[in-house]
């Protein structure tokens, strides 16, 4: 015992004694971390601070440890501070945000920023996909996309961190990824995008309006500030082909990813998006990593400094989901739309590697509603459907098992016929309704009754409304719910 607490001694000691510092930054950038340094890198790190903790929140589809590094004050009230959980690297190979990753850890080992655990919770995962940045594979092990994974989440990676999400009960998120600006499309039109950092904010118009408005006017422009004063460019996050070849807008609605997902639950959830190298890997790594870890401080500087206000916006926004009125308007097909003005975009020239302005006409900065539903009192799920039943497990929504249905009123949707949609560029499956109704005492069948008072609220009328673009029918494994001349499984209690 006496041999086993002294070599545990003599290794703290020697952590205490190496100093803590990223093995990309000791190879100047010229090849980033391997999954296993990142672990290692981690538990040394660890072990030289009193604020940081670290633990295995799951593992790759490869068996790969998922490591996080929890910080914060240990003698503190945690519950009293604003929760953030940052993680990166989602996509194998967009490498920067990990590397910023680490060295944020890397300073708060160092007590650099000490002073934010008087209003900060921290949670920080550097790497969801060790398996893929291993061979610089944007997919994971199992040819998983994780970052359109986060609804049906077939990936032990994206069940690993909503879990966390769960158990931290996080009032902030941020995504961090890479863009590729470097294609032959822009190529031939002359420039590409050349940000440091894009920074998207939640787009999906049932997300709270007051968190929505907080995070665009207020999170980023404080993000912009820094960023330009570090001599880093910015922009709020842009996707589209060529200007004017198409339209120009902020993202997607979808909740099928890192930022949305958990924003659909009134969270405040930002996207990073630091410029990848030309070749889509090393290149300019440096560089890449110092401008994403710049953005993470600026927004961690704005959280401490906000953390009353954020803390408190995102409870009370939470708390309309918990206790959402039927009747309320929640939009199932969406579509971003032209405001009238133009974008004045700066672009580096293709052939002379100078900044130019164009001006981008097709710009579609306002999200509208193309359909709304009412909200229902709650929605009826055969507890037959062993798959359904399995997603709400997953999601941990709540749900009744034997519900009394005396004197309720209960719609069903019975599907016409079934189109095909195009929104937001994607093609979607758009069924063309009518409504029957039941006596809520004459089902037969046996079905679990899921409240729409809950903190899913939005998420379960935007995915259980059959004529939903971003309905669950439309996700793999899922399809069996919307078939053409059958009353849709998912009944409706007013």
């Amino acid at each position: 015992m006496i041999r086993s607490l002294l070599l545990i001694t003599a290794l703290w000691l020697t952590a205490c004694a190496t100093p803590v510092e990223s093995p990309t930054v000791l190879r100047n950038f010229e090849q980033p971390a391997t999954s296993q340094e990142v672990i290692n890198f981690v538990e040394t790190a660890v072990m030289t601070s009193d604020n940081l903790y670290h633990t295995v929140i799951g593992h790759s589809e490869g068996g790969t440890p998922l490591v996080a590094v929890h910080a914060a004050d240990p003698y503190e009230y945690p519950d009293d501070k604003l929760h953030v959980l940052i993680f990166a690297q989602q996509h194998g190979n967009e490498q920067s945000g990990k590397e910023a990753a680490l060295l944020l850890i890397r300073d708060l080992a160092k007590g650099r920023y000490n002073h934010w655990f008087e209003n900060l919770e921290l949670w920080i995962v550097p790497q969801l996909n060790p398996d893929g940045s291993d061979v610089n594979e944007r997919r994971n092990a199992g040819g998983i996309d994780l970052n359109r994974d986060h609804i049906v989440q077939l990936a032990p990676e994206t069940r690993a961190i909503h879990s966390l999400f769960r158990e931290f009960n996080a009032h902030v998120t941020v995504d961090i990824h890479e863009y590729y600006p470097f294609r032959e499309s822009w190529a031939e039109f002359g420039g590409y995008k050349n940000f440091d950092m894009q920074v998207g904010v939640p787009t999906n118009i049932n997300v709270d309006s007051n968190i929505r408005s907080f995070a665009l006017n207020s999170a980023l422009p404080h993000i912009e500030q820094h960023l330009n004063k570090k001599g880093f460019s910015f922009h709020n996050y842009l996707v589209g082909p060529a200007p004017n070849m198409g339209r120009t807008r902020h993202s997607t609605v979808d909740f099928d990813d890192g930022r949305q997902s958990f924003a659909i639950r009134n969270t405040l959830s930002f996207i990073f998006e630091g410029i990848n190298g030309p070749d889509g890997f090393i290149e300019n790594l440096g560089r890449r990593t110092m401008g994403q870890y710049e953005g993470i401080v600026a927004l961690l500087d704005f959280l401490h400094a906000q953390s009353s206000e954020t803390r408190d916006l995102v409870i009370n926004a939470q708390e309309k989901l918990k206790t959402a009125q039927p009747g309320d308007k929640v939009a199932i097909r969406m579509e971003h739309f032209p405001d009238g003005s133009n974008l004045m975009l700066p672009l580096t020239s293709a052939t002379t590697g100078q900044d130019t302005l164009v001006v981008v006409e097709n710009y579609h900065p306002l999200v509208q509603s193309n359909l709304n539903v009412n909200r229902p009192s709650a929605y009826l799920i055969p507890a037959s459907d062993q798959q359904m039943m399995e997603f709400l497990e997953l999601h941990q929504v709540e749900y009744e098992t034997t519900p009394d249905l005396t004197g309720k009123t209960v719609f069903g949707y019975f599907i016409e016929s079934i189109e095909t949609s195009l929104d937001e560029e994607l093609p979607n499956r758009f069924p063309q309704v009518s409504t029957q109704t039941f006596d809520g005492s004459e089902l037969t069948e046996e079905y679990v009754l899921v409240t729409t008072a809950q903190l899913h609220s939005n998420f379960l009328v935007s995915l259980f409304e059959p004529q939903s673009m971003l309905g669950l029918a439309q996700r793999p494994g899922h399809e069996h719910l919307l078939q053409e001349g059958e009353v849709f499984s998912i009944l409706r209690v007013e």
